[in-house]
């Protein structure tokens, strides 16, 4: 039977959450927190803005704090303030936790020293890989090197990521660090029946959109090519944000019929497509570890992947086909492959490797873990 924390008090400090209006921002924040169950008294110290309210986890407590026009210096302050009132309600916390260290980390480093309470920094952030590192600012640079100065434990939800933390800051080198992957709901992102669909192949894609990161333009490039040579498939693009480039895109070259941009899905809706997807479709240019690739492997959907960041840690020959960055003629010939069924895998087999990685249970106890050295 596992070891229960009752009596272990954490405050988390998030530097994004999600809220009702951008309920995305942050959501895999609330995951990891939600994975410790009732294993710890977990409360969430945030600055709320007016009128915006945190999506919280069921197992957690908000104790929030209003600043309005604050400088760094003052909003320090109303965390320091705010902290003791949450000491005088709860007790003294036994760790701080810091989910992402811009913009929040320079806050939970000083809390930590000024009260003496150990410090876990867990990052999700592509902002320390290769081609993002020349775009931090200055005062960006300082607030991590001070944040992993005074961490007593660094996680990331993937090596890639903890490698590219330390190249990025000196600070972190060797300090105690660990592998913490993101969560997924299992039970929302079930196992698939078979077939999945008659007519036209489904294949899915699920991100920001942005060109930058996702190359969604790369995509539909591909898709106008593959479209002149056959019209057995479709293509569902779920995503946060506008981007009219793409949009325009699609319909200056005629492929409204095949190319459907659905907006914002909630899980649910976004489990229900995986469900009648034949193939989930991400053609990255940069990623840590992609929490649709995870739920797409729960589901039993086999991905169309490239091997950047982190992906590599999690996919492989028996749920993924890997795909070269920007080699859209390869693209392509692997989207053929995969839709002439050239390509098998086994749904129950897929889902078995993400559930030993990704379920609640065990990024939960990996945290106790974690915690308990602490």
């Amino acid at each position: 039977m596992p070891f229960k924390y009752e009596d272990m008090l954490v405050v988390h400090i998030p530097s994004w959450f999600p809220i009702p209006e951008k309920p995305l921002n942050g959501n895999f924040i609330s995951r990891h927190i939600e994975s410790l169950g009732d294993s710890v008294q977990s409360v969430i110290l945030h600055h709320v803005r007016e009128g915006f309210t945190p999506i919280l986890p069921q197992n957690a407590t908000l104790f929030p704090l209003h600043v309005i026009h604050a400088n760094k210096l003052g909003l320090f302050h109303a965390y320091v303030t705010a902290f003791e009132q949450l000491i005088k309600r709860y007790g003294r916390p036994d760790l701080i936790h810091l989910h992402v260290a811009i913009p929040m980390g320079f806050v939970a480093a000083k809390l930590s020293r000024k009260f003496r309470i150990p410090l876990i920094v867990s990052e999700h952030w592509t902002g320390y890989l290769p081609m993002n590192r020349p775009k931090l600012s200055l005062p960006e640079r300082v607030i991590l090197r001070r944040t992993f100065q005074h961490a007593d434990y660094i996680t990331a939800v993937s090596q890639n990521l903890l490698d590219n933390i330390c190249a990025t800051v000196p600070a972190a080198v060797g300090k105690p660090q660990s592998v913490v992957g993101n969560v997924v709901d299992t039970e929302l992102f079930s196992l698939k029946e078979s077939p999945i669909s008659e007519g036209k192949k489904q294949i899915l894609h699920v991100s920001t959109i942005d060109n930058n990161a996702k190359n969604i333009m790369g995509i539909l490039r591909a898709v106008k090519t593959l479209s002149s040579q056959r019209a057995d498939f479709e293509l569902n693009i779920v995503h946060d944000f506008l981007n009219e480039e793409a949009e325009a895109y699609v319909q200056e070259n005629g492929l409204s019929e095949i190319v459907h941009f659905l907006g914002r899905k909630t899980s649910a809706e976004i489990a229900d497509l995986l469900h009648h997807s034949d193939f989930f479709l991400l053609f990255s240019n940069y990623e840590n570890q992609p929490c649709v690739l995870l739920e797409s492997f729960c589901t039993g959907t086999p991905v169309v992947t490239t091997p950047v960041g982190g992906i590599l840690e999690i996919a492989n020959a028996d749920n993924a086909v890997i795909v070269t960055p920007k080699d859209e003629t390869q693209l392509i010939e692997k989207l053929k492959n995969m839709l002439d069924g050239k390509q098998k895998f086994n749904p129950a087999s897929i889902r078995k490797q993400a559930l030993e990685i990704c379920s609640a249970d065990i990024i939960g106890q990996k945290w106790l873990s974690i915690y308990r050295s602490l």
